[in-house]
């Protein structure tokens, strides 16, 4: 792939000059590895996100010590199962500093402060890995960047597409209890709205209830109906309240967010996800060559595809944070930190170029449709021209 062959300053990069932490890239890597810490949580639901967000980072970590690593020495990539326990993802994560970490990937799980906290008292930069909210970068510190797409970003995009087919009104449904699932209704509603369409209600649904009827029922006496739904619900929860929203004779299309993007959708059964339509941060595999050829060649490297589309944003992050780092040449955290606020790169995941002064990414939305049990690709939005603020 083009982006593996030629990332800007990574692998493929021979540094003019040896800098502190070595020659350049090319050759053999020998010395002492860099580290990438990965706090995850591979054994909760959370585990959908973080386990791929893992195989994809690995992938990149083989393909760059294949190349000659970064700064002539090899990348390593320490992942720790955290159990999403916060107290244990303090002590994971102070380790992996002690031990010398030079970067660090935030789980999508509930203890995502906790380590940003730890890392930012110590000024090592940490990502917020697959985490969307754009407050995550100010909750976690200074030393925190996003570069992934943001929910107010998301939220824009699918506002607009709602608008593009027509839809007037909307039943919107959220939950308070994290940030992904309070903010993104109101980012939605902001943009919905100056779009000229208007919300009839909103209700709350609790994360891991396990049964949504009550809510299904409300949204099938709503009067008159809404032209569309639009939740940030996430699997394993949004195959539950598909198939209850279904079942109940409820036809109104539904618009949701990339916690959907995962093969345990399909358990709601063919009924009663298709014409589902979600926001995502990559399209297909069949919908985009480059996914493809991720995907084959992952599948060719590892003797099986990754387990989702997430493999594709680890995979990019660690191709992000070794330019970084070659770069600076060094792998000193503020030389480090001064590389990402300045980053302009594309992966296969689609273009990145970080807000020097928000630390978050303007990262370019794909819009996935469910066609049946199949996930396919509409037709990549621009940029949305209305982003609510945060």
């Amino acid at each position: 792939m083009v982006f593996v062959v030629c990332l800007a300053a990574t692998a493929c990069s021979t540094a003019d000059e040896p800098e502190e932490d070595g020659g350049g890239a090319s050759g053999s890597a020998s010395g002492e590895p860099i580290v990438i810490g990965f706090p995850a949580d591979l054994t909760t639901d959370w585990a959908y996100y973080d386990a791929p967000m893992q195989e994809g980072a690995q992938f990149a970590v083989d393909q760059i010590n294949e190349e000659g690593g970064v700064l002539g020495r090899p990348l390593e990539l320490q992942t720790v199962d955290m159990r999403n326990d916060l107290a244990e993802a303090t002590k994971v994560t102070q380790q992996m500093i002690d031990d010398g970490a030079a970067y660090l990937i935030g789980t999508v799980g509930d203890g995502i402060l906790a380590e940003g906290q730890v890392a930012c008292t110590a000024g090592v930069p940490i990502s917020t890995g697959l985490g969307s909210a754009p407050t995550l970068v100010g909750d976690m510190g200074e030393c925190a960047y996003q570069l992934m797409m943001s929910d107010n970003i998301q939220a824009a995009v699918l506002a607009d597409y709602a608008v593009a087919q027509g839809y007037e009104t909307a039943y919107v449904l959220g939950s308070n209890e994290i940030p992904y699932t309070r903010d993104l209704p109101t980012f939605f509603i902001d943009a919905f709205e100056h779009g000229g369409g208007s919300v009839v209600a909103q209700d709350e649904y609790k994360i891991g209830a396990g049964d949504y009827s009550a809510v299904v029922t409300k949204i099938a006496n709503t009067d008159p109906a809404p032209d569309a739904i639009f939740t940030p619900m996430f699997i394993p929860d949004s195959a539950v309240f598909l198939r209850q929203l279904r079942q109940a004779g409820v036809e109104t299309p539904v618009l949701s967010t990339d916690g959907n993007a995962d093969a345990a959708l399909l358990d709601a059964g063919a009924k009663a996800i298709d014409g589902l339509t979600f926001s995502n941060s990559v399209c297909t595999a069949e919908g985009d060559p480059d996914v493809q050829a991720f995907y084959d060649d992952y599948e060719a490297a590892n003797g099986e595809p990754p387990s989702s589309y997430v493999a594709v944003i680890g995979y990019d992050e660690v191709n992000f944070v070794a330019g970084a780092i070659e770069a600076a040449g060094s792998t000193e955290p503020d030389a480090i930190i001064e590389q990402l606020a300045a980053l302009d790169a594309t992966g296969i995941s689609g273009d990145v170029t970080m807000d020097p002064e928000t630390r978050r990414a303007n990262k370019s939305v794909a819009l996935i449709q469910m066609d049946g049990t199949a996930f396919t690709c509409l037709d990549r939005p621009e940029f949305p021209d209305y982003v609510p603020t945060v």
